[in-house]
């Protein structure tokens, strides 16, 4: 009788953690067809690659743990979508509790798995995503991270500070549809203000700085009558001619070419995907 009950409970948790992955997936990897578009695989990164989950990027929600209902996880997946269009920019929010994030195996920490889950999808070059991790064992259950351009700006890195404070509350609660829905307000308004100021505010503090510094410069200079010469514009005996003189110089110049040296120089990273900031709490 145990047996079987074990075997029944083994066959709803699989079909609860597979099901959930099947929701999100688009397939699987292989060594021969490893659905890498951004980033060149190689053997340093096959294995991340092949641990990664390959995933449909248009869910933008990636609920494994069904933490969500069905009403919030389409609230924010259209919130999303209208971020992505406001922004220009991709993001992700994944959710996962102890099942779910020790099925996915091969990651040491949570920082890895962030990294690879964005880097290894179709998602935009530039974004930000959010892990969302419940299982009590790890130490921080907010990992955030943004990728491309976003990284080169240290973006999310200089809002953990200000965002940890703020988020922790609402997943202390139990609220994770308003603690993702403030992030994604928030990354919103912080990244048009910050990032994408728009043209036509910056052309018109421009408009207004040269008006005024053209102005100013006109009130000091300008005469109070209209010159006819240059004497117009000189003061009374202030000029005095005291030499006159005339010199022929004659020089000449040697040049002698000397062929430059080319060289190069590279960088590189140990990071199995591309470059981000960012961190956990």
């Amino acid at each position: 009788m145990k047996k079987i009950f074990s075997i029944i409970l083994l066959i709803f948790v699989s079909s609860v953690v597979f099901g959930q992955t099947d929701r999100y997936s688009k397939g699987e990897r292989s060594e021969s067809n490893p659905r890498v578009t951004k980033f060149p695989v190689t053997s340093q990164n096959i294995d991340y690659v092949l641990a990664t989950p390959y995933v449909d990027t248009s869910y933008k929600i990636y609920d494994y743990a069904e933490l969500l209902s069905e009403s919030h996880r389409r609230d924010l997946q259209k919130r999303c979508r209208e971020f992505v269009n406001k922004t220009g920019i991709d993001i992700a929010i994944v959710i996962v509790n102890g099942v779910e994030w020790h099925s996915f195996g091969g990651f040491t920490s949570q920082e890895s798995f962030i990294h690879d889950f964005y880097d290894y999808n179709d998602f935009k070059r530039d974004g930000v995503m959010l892990l969302l991790n419940t299982d009590p064992e790890v130490s921080a259950h907010h990992s955030i991270f943004d990728a491309g351009s976003l990284y080169d700006m240290y973006f999310m890195g200089s809002k953990l500070e200000y965002y940890g404070p703020e988020m922790k509350p609402l997943y202390n609660a139990g609220n994770y549809y308003g603690d993702i829905m403030w992030f994604i307000e928030h990354v919103e308004e912080d990244y048009l203000y910050e990032i994408s100021f728009p043209f036509w505010k910056c052309l018109i503090f421009a408009v207004i700085f040269g008006l005024i510094f053209w102005g100013a410069h006109i009130s000091k200079y300008k005469l109070k009558h209209l010159a006819t010469s240059a004497n117009s514009y000189k003061k009374e005996g202030s000029f005095k001619l005291t030499q006159n003189r005339t010199d022929f110089v004659k020089t000449f110049t040697t040049k002698t070419y000397s062929p430059k040296s080319s060289g190069s120089s590279h960088g590189g990273r140990s990071s199995s995907g591309g470059g981000h900031s960012g961190g956990s709490f």
